[in-house]
């Protein structure tokens, strides 16, 4: 099969997942840090139209956007274990992201990624570096509903992954969660908000039950939870889900459902440096990790990267871990 008809082939199967990575047998791993990097990708679509009212963008754009992030993966955050991925249309486009990493590093990656429900076509993802073994691969309240509206709680659901480095294993979730876009409107700023809070405690809610069912194992959430710290005065999302709500602040309270709580590794960040968007010229920090306190790796670094427009309107989170 050719590289055109390899293409074609990808966005036909857009909205199926990957399954053949989870037999496939990993080779050793290199006894190194373990580097994972979470990355907004502003909206990243192919130039293939699949009739589902998704942006089509030219080709020689998409092309010069997955060049741009095959070399800021690879020069600018040293080819990461794992990389946790948001706004990303489908598996073409982590293909040809793949494709063109492994040209330029001759370094070969494993594509996750299952759709939601977004109707502009933006899905949450992973490429997995050859020499993680992956264990596990689950979409999480895929069904679950927004009573307030009946529709799904997650148009993005969170996006599980368990995976092994040398003799470690970690889970981790990959999130995108609503924005605060129409939180302050008359007519719709109700709903945003107890979205919000909803998406939080379920998050917060899910952690504990992993806590308390799979003790002493690593866990790590991870990706653009768009939450400010301090909070906004509607609802403390990142509060919520490290398990320390600050109702003092917020129309919305919630209670605290993380024993114990969860690890905010962006405070290691120095307070200049803790930005991730640029919001009316505002530094803000939208991106996270937190890990529970079983978390059995030594955090080694952990930095956002500068925002590079030509690449996404995030910066990056990149964290190196040791065992």
């Amino acid at each position: 099969m050719g590289f055109a008809d390899t293409k074609l082939l990808l966005s036909r199967l857009q909205r199926w997942t990957l399954v053949s990575l989870l037999v496939l047998v990993a080779p050793a791993a290199n006894a190194d840090s373990l580097r994972v990097l979470s990355q907004n990708m502003d909206r990243l679509f192919d130039d293939i139209d699949d009739n589902n009212n998704e942006q089509v963008v030219p080709g020689n754009r998409f092309q010069q956007r997955v060049k741009t992030a095959a070399k800021k993966f690879g020069s600018d955050f040293g080819l990461p274990h794992i990389i946790a991925l948001q706004e990303v249309e489908n598996l073409n486009v982590l293909q040809q992201i793949a494709i063109e990493i492994w040209d330029r590093y001759q370094q070969k990656y494993r594509l996750i990624l299952i759709p939601g429900h977004d109707e502009s076509g933006i899905n949450l993802a992973y490429l997995v570096r050859f020499g993680m073994e992956i264990k596990k691969v689950d979409q999480l309240f895929a069904n679950k509903t927004f009573k307030m509206t009946g529709k799904p709680l997650f148009t993005r659901p969170p996006l599980y992954l368990k995976a092994c480095y040398i003799d470690n294993c970690i889970s981790m979730l990959n999130v995108h969660l609503r924005s605060m876009r129409g939180i302050n409107s008359s007519q719709d700023g109700e709903r945003v908000a107890r979205k919000r809070l909803r998406q939080a405690e379920t998050i917060a809610s899910w952690s504990n039950r992993f806590q308390q069912s799979m003790r002493g194992e690593s866990l790590l959430l991870l990706g653009d939870f768009n939450a400010l710290t301090p909070s906004d005065t509607h609802v403390d999302v990142a509060g919520i889900i490290r398990g320390n709500p600050d109702n003092t602040a917020v129309r919305l309270p919630a209670p605290d459902l993380l024993e114990p709580d969860l690890v905010d590794l962006g405070q290691l960040i120095p307070a200049p440096k803790r930005y991730s968007f640029i919001y009316r010229q505002k530094k803000q920090q939208l991106d996270y990790m937190f890990v529970n306190q079983s978390f059995g790796a030594e955090v080694e670094r952990i930095t956002f990267s500068q925002i590079d427009y030509h690449f996404s309107d995030h910066a990056g989170l990149l964290a190196e871990f040791k065992w």
